[in-house]
């Protein structure tokens, strides 16, 4: 699985490009940088090629630029099903926008379900649904490689997502840190911060210590 990596500046979330015969991108932060990380994507591949953004959670740092991205591109949105029903439905509390000084506008998305398959071409990605950090959190693992966009579940050096945000719960947090550290994975590509190619277990070993001694 190629991943292009655009780091998150200030609050904004890393934003991911898979770079496939189905090129995807994954998160797309706040929107206010919007511009030079679509200028980014656009030296990889033409940006009317990307037909689809998926947000790994529905927090405003994920997903204050989609709208922006979804114009750019014309690619459809997609979230969990258990955030994207919520959103869908106009009650964007969950997205905690107001923590930026923030309203999110109504999104048009597509929920995905949990254990969708989600193909570029090369890679096949399963969503798998990882609550704890926000009710419908999600990573994306790519068996065959090893890899996994793992949003704010879990980030390289030890650290895990906030669970004290609406919707957060610390037990489903460390059961879905857990389960990630069962994935057998390689590389790691977290919602903030660095990246970890190669040396995922020792992370999350980490990240699973951490927690452990928080609960």
């Amino acid at each position: 699985m190629k991943v292009h990596y655009i780091p998150g500046v200030g609050y904004d979330s890393n934003i991911y490009l898979i770079e496939d015969a189905d090129p995807m991108i994954v998160d797309t932060g706040t929107g206010m940088f919007a511009d030079s990380a679509l200028a980014e994507i656009s030296k990889v591949v033409p940006l009317k090629k990307v037909e689809r953004i998926v947000l790994t959670h529905c927090h405003y740092d994920h997903i204050g630029g989609a709208e922006s991205f979804q114009h750019a591109t014309g690619g459809r949105i997609y979230l969990h099903e258990d955030e994207a029903r919520p959103m869908l439905a106009g009650d964007s509390s969950l997205a905690a926008s107001d923590m930026f000084g923030k309203k999110l506008r109504q999104l048009d998305i597509e929920p995905l379900k949990t254990g969708q398959k989600i193909e570029t071409g090369s890679a096949h990605l399963e969503v798998l649904h990882t609550p704890g950090h926000s009710p419908g959190s999600i990573c994306l693992h790519d068996k065959e490689s090893a890899s996994a966009i793992v949003g704010d579940t879990v980030f390289c050096d030890g650290a895990v997502g906030r669970w004290d945000l609406p919707g957060g719960d610390l037990a489903q947090l460390i059961s879905s840190i857990k389960r990630i550290q069962g994935l057998g994975l390689r590389n790691m590509y977290p919602g903030h911060g660095s990246f970890a190619e190669g040396d995922a277990p020792q992370h999350l070993k980490l990240a699973a210590s951490y927690i452990a001694e928080a609960y």
